[in-house]
């Protein structure tokens, strides 16, 4: 006759046994999901305006990632100041894969440091799946300036030392921004800064010739360059950029080593499964070599620059502290 302690501990074993059935077969099913993810649409979160320079490069990229992944990629634009809004939404997403955006030197590099209270944590709670552009920004003037180069500016401030010159801002905290904060303290010009809701009233300004500088996104001032409207007195990048290669960079025009570009990548929210976050990254790649992607981004001069997931976590970790340097020494700050 099977005692009462018998009976327990039999009943116990079948209950561990089953229990150990039980979680064998979930990591099996979540193991399937993931070697057969994706399987349902994507959602990409793009934290600027539908219509906007980052938004017209991004869904011709969606579409390629789309059509590489067989499933549908919805682009979710959640604009707001510096991107915070929709960059939170992607660290706060659930990390099963399907939820992943964009994030850019504004966003990941600058924001810890511009703002005191940021909604989330990059280095936590994102995860970088990988770099794949990168553009120079331009410093342009009015016609009327008396210098047709950079170098040719500092010439006429070194024989003018009461020379002023105003700035346009279109985004103060923002990377054009700080990257002119950035030149002032390397070159000791009296730039004024000058606030602007938008890039494109800046530049109304300056054609009107009531503006001396901004420094733009190559893209965003282009077509203006080119009608001959304002001109381009140095790009930031270490090297030229295709599209103005007459037009010297800021290392060329007596600012060494000066060498500062609007990068962009992928990431997702923290604790994505890896095969995911490689997936992504190889599905990015292969959307850049799409020729509709080429061609778009040939037409807004956006210039590819891929990276790992790896490499892209460490340029970020590279530009947070520069960044932080150039908001402390501007003595800038959103809140």
């Amino acid at each position: 006759m099977e005692t009462r302690k018998g009976s327990w501990t039999r009943r116990a074993l079948t209950a561990s046994l089953a229990l150990a059935a039980i979680a064998t077969t979930g990591a099996a099913i979540a193991q399937a999901q993931q070697d057969n993810w994706p399987q349902k649409p994507l959602r990409f979160i793009v934290p600027y305006a539908a219509g906007s320079g980052v938004d017209v490069s991004m869904r011709p990229v969606a579409d390629a990632m789309a059509r590489e992944l067989g499933q549908a990629v919805a682009v979710d634009n959640r604009p707001s100041a510096g991107g915070i809004v929709g960059t939170q939404l992607i660290a706060t997403a659930p990390p099963d894969g399907y939820t992943f955006g964009y994030g850019n030197i504004t966003t990941l590099a600058i924001n810890s440091s511009f703002f005191t209270k940021l909604p989330y944590n990059t280095e936590k709670d994102l995860a970088p799946i990988g770099l794949f552009m990168a553009n120079a920004y331009v410093v342009v003037a009015r016609n009327g300036l008396p210098a047709n180069n950079f170098q040719e500016l500092l010439a006429e401030r070194r024989k003018n030392p009461d020379i002023k010159l105003t700035v346009g801002n279109p985004a103060i905290g923002g990377a054009g921004h700080l990257t002119g904060e950035l030149l002032r303290t390397q070159t000791g010009l009296p730039m004024e800064a000058v606030p602007y809701k938008t890039g494109t009233q800046a530049v109304g300004d300056m054609v009107n010739g009531q503006l001396d500088l901004t420094i733009e996104n190559v893209s965003a001032v282009l077509p203006f360059i080119q009608s001959g409207q304002i001109k381009a007195l140095a790009v930031t990048s270490a090297k030229r950029v295709g599209v103005l290669p007459q037009v010297p960079t800021l290392a060329e025009s007596g600012v060494p080593g000066f060498d500062v570009v609007a990068w962009g990548g992928l990431v997702a929210p923290a604790g994505t499964p890896k095969k995911a976050i490689e997936r992504l990254n190889a599905a990015m790649r292969k959307a850049m070599a799409d020729p509709a992607v080429v061609r778009a981004h040939a037409a807004l001069s956006v210039e590819p620059m891929l990276s790992s997931p790896e490499e892209f976590t460490v340029l970020v970790k590279q530009e947070t502290p520069r960044w932080a340097e150039v908001v402390k020494r501007a003595g800038v700050k959103a809140d």
